[in-house]
């Protein structure tokens, strides 16, 4: 399948301070990438390059093939790009009607009057928001909103659709429904999709791919089940989920010293020497021939279960089951030992 957008060795600094790191990625034609990070990481700074809002030091951004830019040149300007954006605070001019905030895009490409009423009555459908056309955008909820300014976005029907942190601003239930809606409308329209999200829950639900970027670089690409499954980094392991990471030693072939005791168990070809071991809470099994000793510190109920924190050996460890512990209950328990990694 060809890509929608090639970007290479990217860079960008400001004030003298490295943003973005020689980042690589691409994105299949009818695809959504999610781009994952923590705040000030440079998620936005690639957006607005990639937009063409911001000039990159170095690297290339092709789209659907031909060169954007290369290093510091613009070989085609932001206008011509052909790119939808829907930023963070959503833009929509407030003293304009729905059906005027999505015609403005229409009007400056130079499309008649039929024709932007055919597209805007299509838009509109496609975003179950007909009955707004008359309504200003201060009298919407703020998922209606988010849904005009995806209409106002895809209505050219642009070759590349970009996303910065739309739903931040919006109450944790209606996220999940302009979450749902979003999923269908790039579904339906298949136009290729960058994501700039830090919550990982969004980043899994929308995307068929996830590039997770910190501190400037991309820590790794690839579906939401490689990298929660198979995490490439320590950053990864603990950004991405729940997580336990544990300081531990590796003494041998497939032999660790843990803070607890020495086990057996598949070091994936790690040399011997320090390291960290990672694996999710629900790796974890209390059972009485568990080789660990803890105590249970606290509890936290989560509907489907409950979360542990035990101590053992002077470190806390999280764990998740359905089974009711009491807060200062003795356990054992046992870790999956094919479930955990070593970085």
């Amino acid at each position: 399948m060809a890509n929608t957008l090639d970007v290479k060795n990217l860079r960008k600094s400001f004030d003298k301070r490295e943003i973005v790191k020689g980042i690589s990625f691409e994105v299949e034609k009818g695809r959504l990438l999610a781009l994952l990070g923590p705040s000030g990481c440079g998620k936005t700074t690639t957006l607005r390059m990639i937009a063409g809002l911001e000039v990159p030091d170095d690297g290339e951004i092709r789209i659907e093939g031909t060169l954007a830019n290369q290093g510091r040149k613009t070989l085609i300007p932001q206008k011509q790009r052909h790119i939808g954006m829907v930023f963070q605070d959503l833009a929509l001019w407030p003293h304009m009607t729905v059906y005027e905030n999505i015609e403005f895009g229409l009007k400056a490409k130079g499309f008649a009057k039929v024709e932007r009423r055919t597209k805007i009555d299509t838009v509109l459908s496609k975003v179950n928001m007909q009955k707004y056309t008359k309504v200003y955008p201060a009298r919407l909820s703020g998922g209606q909103q988010q849904l005009i300014a995806i209409a106002r976005a895809i209505v050219t029907e642009p070759r590349l659709l970009l996303m910065d942190e739309p739903l931040s601003n919006i109450d944790i239930k209606l996220r999940e429904d302009i979450r749902q809606e979003i999923r269908r409308i790039q579904q339906e329209t298949q136009i290729t999709t960058v994501y700039v999200t830090h919550d990982q829950e969004e980043a899994f639900l929308l995307a068929n791919k996830v590039a997770v970027m910190n501190a400037g670089i991309l820590e790794q690409v690839g579906s939401p089940e490689e990298i929660y499954s198979s995490p490439a980094s320590l950053f990864v392991a603990g950004f991405v989920g729940e997580s336990n990471v544990i300081q531990v030693k590796i003494v041998g072939k497939d032999k660790i010293l843990t803070p607890w005791d020495e086990f057996v168990c598949n070091t994936k070809g790690q040399n011997q020497g320090n390291a960290f071991l990672f694996f999710r809470p629900h790796h974890v099994k209390i059972e009485k021939s568990g080789h660990i000793d803890g105590v249970i510190i606290n509890r936290n109920f989560l509907g489907e279960g409950y979360k542990y924190y035990v101590l053992t050996s002077g470190k806390e460890i999280k764990l998740q089951i359905q089974e009711i512990y009491e807060v200062g209950q003795s356990i054992r328990f046992s870790i999956t030992k094919m479930k955990v990694f070593f970085f």
